[in-house]
């Protein structure tokens, strides 16, 4: 098993015979301790990378630096160096990240490997966004290690290439909606359809990597959601907000049904859903839709705030430095005010233009950029092909 381990006492003795003979200079790379002994490296050369980590009695030219060692299994292969930030002179030279593979284990993967597993430990401790390396023009093995690991080059000189990685490239939350089974409406369950939709589902969501699920609190949308969680053997959290939404008033057209709205608002109204306001129009305004698409904006706020994006007008600050995948079980209606909020469009009009069909899968991807202020995209709208040939075709909510 490949793992990454800092520095530490209980391994003294293996990190010694490693650090002992690695050479002197090999690529840029510098150890100061070549040859050392081994009590020397037990009382010094030991104690000073611990305290290089914590940033502790160093000189004014050098910055924190973690030595992390890579095993596999019981036997190190290489040593690692993260450097926490960057003066002038990493800026223009070595920069954030050093490594060492002894000889007889290069071309096996080791690098890439160990390089995958330092970024990840780079994300806590290195302050800029972009990790910066520097690679000799005749290391070509260095060079394809870092481009296996999402690296570009921004230059070079006589001697020297580039490059740089953006910390969190492949670091994203990932929210996915996934409609309910066809439904029993009299029971609140699922027809026997249903069942066969749902099981499809959880089987086309196995591979989705999701760490949590949640559901409405309807039996439709618990039910749908439980196959999934059978499959992954993952408990399921109920979200009351996310249970289907009501409709009607005394003065709406249509019995206040927000589909049939939507889609009379643009086919003849010829409706300007950028200039006005949707929520002002009479058969909005004493809807009782209203209540219900207002309560899931709200809490759907708080959901995604604990989940670290925290909602500021059309876009989210975020508060989380990984990447997680959950999924969402619950309805056309109650899933298209959360769609509409989450996207800052027009909730009829997301009725009209992006309806789905039972157990359809909908993939929104936030990026995690640490403190920084980010947008939603859609990575994936109304996924039915794992239904082909159980699905009747899309169906309107008609009931709550």
């Amino acid at each position: 098993m490949i793992k990454l381990i800092e520095t530490n006492f209980e391994d003294f003795e293996k990190e010694w015979e490693f650090v002992r003979d690695m050479p002197e200079d090999e690529n840029g790379l510098t150890n100061s301790w070549h040859g050392i002994s081994k009590e020397d490296f037990e009382n010094t050369a030991l104690p000073r990378m611990i305290k290089d980590s914590k940033g502790e009695d160093l000189p004014d030219w050098k910055v924190p630096e973690t030595f992390y060692f890579l095993w596999d299994d019981d036997t190190i292969v290489g040593q690692f160096r993260i450097r926490h930030f960057l003066n002038e002179a990493l800026r223009k030279g070595a920069g954030h990240i050093g490594y060492f593979i002894k000889k007889e284990f290069r071309g096996k993967g080791y690098g890439t490997e160990g390089l995958k597993l330092t970024l990840k430990e780079a994300k806590k401790k290195v302050s800029e966004e972009e990790i910066y390396f520097r690679v000799n023009k005749d290391n070509a093995a260095s060079m394809k290690v870092i481009e296996k690991n999402g690296g570009y080059s921004v230059g070079h000189d006589d001697e020297k290439f580039y490059f740089r990685i953006d910390k969190y490239k492949d670091d994203k939350f990932r929210f996915i909606f996934v409609r309910h089974g066809e439904p029993d409406y009299k029971n609140d369950t699922l027809t026997g359809t249903g069942d066969k939709q749902a099981e499809a589902a959880a089987y086309r969501l196995k591979d989705e990597g999701i760490d949590e699920i949640y559901a409405s609190s309807m039996g439709r949308a618990y039910r749908t959601a439980s196959f999934t969680a059978d499959l992954l053997n993952k408990p399921i959290t109920k979200l009351d907000f996310m249970r289907e939404i009501r409709w009607g008033g005394e003065n709406v057209s249509d019995g206040g049904h927000p589909w049939t709205l939507g889609s009379h608002m643009i086919d003849h109204e010829n409706f300007d859903f950028y200039k006005q306001d949707w929520k002002e129009h009479p058969d909005f305004k004493e809807n009782s839709v209203m209540d219900y698409y207002n309560l899931i904006c709200k809490e759907m706020d708080k959901f995604l705030d604990n989940q670290g994006f925290k909602h500021e007008g059309n876009r989210y600050l975020c508060n989380v430095t990984e990447s997680k995948t959950v999924a969402l079980f619950s309805h056309g209606g109650s899933g298209g005010c959360a769609l509409s909020h989450i996207l800052s469009l027009p909730f009829p009009y997301v009725c009209t233009v992006f309806p789905y069909e039972y157990t359809s899968i909908i993939v929104l991807e936030f990026p995690v950029k640490p403190g920084k202020y980010v947008h939603p995209r859609v990575e994936l709208f109304n996924d039915i092909a794992h239904i082909k040939n159980i699905s009747s075709g899309l169906q309107i909510q008609k009931e709550a």
